[in-house]
């Protein structure tokens, strides 16, 4: 099988907002006032290159102890130790666990990170590490509980954690590990399985005591390695982070109002404002492993307790991107499209609170043909573009080249030597016959033509469907790249292209993330269709 890639530039590719359309194109206006550039001569990458930047150490420990354990590449765990001097500086990245480590788009979110790593690393000589931030302390179970995946006859087929392995509040990482292999039992029948991925997922997870501990497997294993994990769980991470979480707290009404206030010069500037906080507060209480919000009539009290016991705080949205930069430092943190909308609105408050902004890069976009889909594609003539930007189509426009045009002009020919047989019959009686049976011969002729189309249609139309029968996923083609609207990054399992080209799927992405990454320094984004 021959690999399919193609790059759409991103004012050709479907969906995006206008917010998300400004950063990647402008290099100006209020959405790039908000947040800077990430093309190689924004001023913001001498900005963030030379911030001192030193880790807390006893995190820099637990972090190479933990990957260790893990199995993370001898290479990370050789950069980490950097990260308490500031000698190696991080580029940071993130998302919720999944059941098999989460969403395709996780997967193209760390692939972006490590070659933007390397990247930053050739090109201002500063030492950089991948780190991928897993919020496993988020309590979104809606968010979390699908696995999909394409299966080996091509359907689309999706579990869900059962609802009974979760309480509202808990946070998604404590999910119980049963759960998680049961759901991955469930699927595993259908995967693909010249690359034993169910095996592989079974063994990956087999002694993991909850979701969050499966998920950092499932990564490490997809990726070989190639990125230090941390999970938002760790009380060290709020240790490190004690005097922002605290001052957070005690400022969150102005906090909020800046928030809100970007927000409404963006939707004045004519974007949208991603981030409404509401009258809640940013920052949760955790006691017995459940993620409570803070009513007004409890934060002093709250306020105290934090004092005590900081680890008991679990910060929301706005606070989780302060808590990250804050410990990490890091050049550059790489996001999707609503997340780079959620840090437009975060800039004040980033002032506000003495925070040093890192460099916001755009993640790699991109859609994953299986290798039947590629048959297909290389059989009939379709271009790879049209699995990103018209799925709905790609079943019509298959069906139309599958069918043998010379069969159909063959069928159509017979059908007009037909007319013109009739047409020259009908003149030469009409010299001989009366009125009344030259009418009665018309008809018996319209009659018969008639009949002749309906033939000629139907036997057109058997042979498309014969052609088309070679390839029966074609009806639920479409299936595969649209869910509801979203691209298959969004709902598809990071698990995907593992499951039918093993690990040699993942140096594909590492190259594709590379070219993405040079193509948004050189400020060309778009979105890439390819195959393995």
């Amino acid at each position: 099988m021959s690999g399919m890639r193609e790059f759409i530039p991103f004012s050709s590719a479907a969906g995006g907002s206008e917010l998300y359309a400004a950063f990647v194109l402008s290099r100006s206006g209020a959405v790039h006032d908000a947040l800077g550039g990430f093309a190689s001569g924004a001023p913001d990458w001498a900005r963030v290159t030379a911030a001192g930047a030193c880790v807390d150490t006893r995190l820099v420990d637990h972090l190479v102890a933990t990957n260790r354990a893990l199995g993370v590449s001898q290479s990370v765990l050789a950069a980490l130790p950097g990260l308490a001097d500031g000698s190696v500086r991080a580029v940071v990245t993130g998302q919720q666990p999944g059941v098999a480590g989460g969403p395709l788009l996780t997967l193209y979110k760390i692939a972006t990170a490590c070659a933007l790593a390397t990247a930053v690393e050739a090109n201002t000589g500063t030492r950089c590490v991948p780190v991928f931030w897993m919020g496993a302390d988020d309590d979104d179970f809606a968010e979390i509980r699908d696995l999909t995946a394409i299966a080996q006859d091509l359907s689309v087929v999706s579990v869900a954690l059962d609802a009974s392995s979760y309480t509202p509040g808990l946070r998604v990482g404590d999910i119980a590990g049963d759960a998680v292999r049961a759901a991955i039992a469930a699927v595993a029948p259908f995967l693909p399985d010249g690359t034993k991925a169910a095996q592989a997922l079974g063994a990956w997870t087999e002694t993991a005591g909850d979701l969050g501990e499966a998920a950092a497997r499932v990564i490490v294993e997809l990726t070989a390695g190639a990125v230090a994990l941390v999970d938002g769980r760790e009380p060290l991470l709020r240790e490190c982070a004690r005097a922002t979480l605290l001052e957070f707290f005690d400022r969150e009404a102005e906090v909020r109002a800046l928030v809100q206030g970007a927000g409404a010069r963006l939707v004045e500037a004519g974007f949208h404002a991603q981030l409404d906080l509401g009258a809640s507060s940013g920052l949760f209480d955790v006691t017995d492993g459940v993620r409570r919000k803070i009513p007004a009539e409890r934060r002093v009290e709250m306020r105290a307790a934090f004092e005590r016991d900081i680890a008991r705080v679990s910060p929301g949205v706005v606070a989780r991107n302060l808590v990250q930069d804050v410990i990490f430092n890091p050049v550059a943190v790489v996001l999707g499209p609503a997340e780079i909308a959620y840090r437009a609105q975060l800039r004040p408050v980033y002032d506000a609170l003495g925070v040093e902004r890192p460099v916001v890069f755009p993640r790699m976009s991109a859609t994953f043909l299986p290798p039947p889909m590629v048959a297909l594609a290389e059989r009939v003539g379709i271009g790879a573009a049209v699995f990103a930007q018209e799925p709905t189509t790609i079943a019509d426009r298959a069906r139309a080249r599958l069918a043998d045009e010379s069969f159909a002009a063959a069928a159509r020919a017979a059908e007009e030597e037909f007319r013109v047989l009739v047409e020259g019959f009908t003149a030469a009686a009409s010299r001989r016959l009366d009125v009344r049976n030259r009418d009665k011969l018309e008809k018996r002729f319209a009659d018969l033509s008639h009949r002749l189309r309906q033939a000629v249609d139907a036997a057109v139309e058997q042979d498309s469907q014969s052609a088309a029968a070679r390839y029966p996923f074609l009806a639920r083609a479409a299936d595969m790249f649209t869910r509801a609207g979203a691209p298959q990054e969004r709902f598809l399992s990071m698990v995907t292209p593992y499951a039918f080209h093993g690990p040699a799927a993942w140096p594909v992405l590492q190259e594709l993330a590379g070219d993405s990454v040079r193509g948004a320094l050189d400020g060309r984004v778009g979105h890439r269709v390819y195959s393995l």
